[in-house]
């Protein structure tokens, strides 16, 4: 049950009517039975087994540590409960990618290989809902936390359905509140929180399942595209990513919303950031924070970093003894981004190492780049030399998500070839015949829309509340157009969201 489908908004439908009719005492134990429902319709049905041992064993560990008093044994029952969670994600996620490694050195020593015909279905939203339960774990060590000591509860936190297909991965501490408080009825609230759905709807069916039609047309066919059309299409994918994973965010949030719980924000304009450490600040927020909150930070702090600083001042000087470690934090980070958006070498060289290499040479180079600044007198609030950093940033991250959208290396190669080495192949035409020029029109148009949104949104503007504002006439021409562009667009929508695949 894809959450554009009818079928979602029957099913959201159904659950908020009765979500407001049930006593408020039983809002919260409704929403685990329709979670658990919409999970089943929504995934492989026999998948839930995972969850159901992820959620057990994570609400009684942090029970088991909460009650222990020796921190020997609460570390064993800590490590325990996070080898098998990561286990079951390793499994189900990385089973093929760790096979195809395995083959490949055993091919290095002359092996044959390790033949399987195993196949094992991944669970709906696996890479979210266990790094999820790791972060309510930790907390719970660490004692920065409270246990939940109500399991029916804790389970509701495991698998609220609006965010089970793409996150956002929501620490307890955040949602706690909402979650298990009683809501009754706010008619503004249900309104804004369908607004936002639709503008999901606008963002992913009108203008990224329209960018995939020519992302698809030049990576499916890139030897007979030339450089100009090749380039496009690799901007054209980094905006066909973003409108395709925060209009799902729209959607989640707002379907979220009606219900009267605020999940946190996955994003935050980064196209108009002007670095790349800026950009993933605001793009896929709640995954930056909990690697760096549950992985860069503990082993920064850890004894083996500390005596690594250490050795590194003696034998590199101050500066440089202390951004060594730093940057090998950060490396582990990366390393960690990248194997988390797929298991393949592709997803590590370009999600990983690509932006670690990236960021680290910009924090070496920001001081002789400001003193270059300063000697050509470049204004940093220049509005020409902001939208050069802006350019510049896009550019970069558009690069890293070849890595992204390429079948594997071979493919990241052959396309940035052709992009510097095709002159005389076919040009615009043959992507408006791909396209169409209806399509073609329609997605212009959308661009500008969506583009006059991301300024407001971006000058903290809130966008729904501003059409609401607006005289009845113009704010309902407003939602017609939009539910139109949408309506119109269910002839090319049924593409699954990107990042409902991690």
């Amino acid at each position: 049950m894809s959450i554009t489908s009818f079928s979602y908004l029957g099913f959201v439908a159904v659950v908020l009517i009765l979500y407001y009719a049930v006593k408020p005492a039983w809002q919260s134990r409704f929403l685990l039975l329709s979670s658990l429902v919409f999970y089943v319709l929504a995934g492989e049905g026999y998948t839930i087994i995972y969850l159901v041992v992820s959620t057990v064993s994570t609400y009684y560990a942090a029970k088991a540590i909460h009650a222990e008093t020796e921190d020997r044994k609460a570390k064993r029952i800590l490590t325990v409960t996070l080898l098998l969670n990561f286990g079951i994600l390793a499994i189900v996620k990385y089973y093929g990618f760790i096979l195809w490694n395995v083959n490949a050195v055993r091919g290095w020593f002359g092996s044959e290989a390790i033949g399987t015909s195993l196949h094992i279905a991944a669970s709906l939203g696996v890479s979210y809902y266990t790094l999820q339960l790791v972060g309510y774990l930790l907390d719970c060590y660490w004692k920065v936390g409270m246990v939940q000591t109500d399991f029916l509860g804790f389970a509701l936190f495991a698998c609220y359905f609006p965010q089970m297909t793409s996150g956002p991965i929501s620490r307890y501490k955040q949602i706690q509140a909402d979650l298990y408080k009683e809501h009754s009825f706010d008619y503004a609230q249900v309104t804004h929180g369908l607004k936002r759905m639709a503008w999901g709807f606008f963002k992913k069916m009108v203008i990224a399942d329209r960018l995939g039609l020519i992302v698809n047309s030049v990576y499916g066919n890139y030897e007979s595209y030339n450089l100009v059309i090749i380039w496009a299409g690799i901007f054209c994918f980094a905006l066909q990513l973003y409108t395709d994973f925060s209009g799902c965010m729209d959607i989640v949030l707002g379907t979220s919303e009606c219900f009267g719980i605020v999940l946190p924000e996955n994003f935050r304009n980064p196209f108009f950031s002007t670095t790349i450490q800026e950009f993933w600040q605001r793009w896929h927020i709640t995954l930056g924070t909990w690697l760096k909150d549950y992985i860069m930070d503990p082993v920064l702090k850890s004894d083996t970093w500390i005596k690594l600083g250490e050795k590194s001042r003696k034998r590199l000087g101050k500066k440089w003894g202390k951004r060594v470690p730093t940057y090998l934090g950060m490396l582990i980070l990366w390393l960690a981004m990248g194997l988390w958006h797929g298991s393949g070498w592709k997803f590590i060289i370009g999600e990983g190492l690509w932006f670690w290499i990236v960021i680290i040479t910009g924090n070496m180079c920001s001081k002789s780049l400001q003193k270059i600044n300063q000697r050509l007198h470049i204004n940093p609030k220049n509005v020409i030399w902001v939208t050069f950093q802006r350019l510049r940033t896009f550019f970069i991250f558009s690069l890293g998500l070849i890595c992204f959208r390429a079948a594997d290396m071979g493919e990241v190669f052959a396309v940035l070839k052709a992009g510097v080495t095709h002159l005389s192949q076919r040009g615009f035409s043959q992507v408006r015949g791909d396209l169409g020029l209806i399509n073609l029109i329609m997605l212009c148009i959308a661009l500008i829309i969506f583009a006059a949104a991301e300024i407001m949104q971006n000058r903290g503007i809130d966008l729904f509340d501003r059409i609401t504002e607006c005289p009845v006439v113009i704010s309902w021409s407003v939602y017609l157009i939009i539910c139109g562009m949408i309506l119109l667009s269910l002839s090319i929508s049924g593409q699954s969201f990107i990042y409902a695949g991690f």
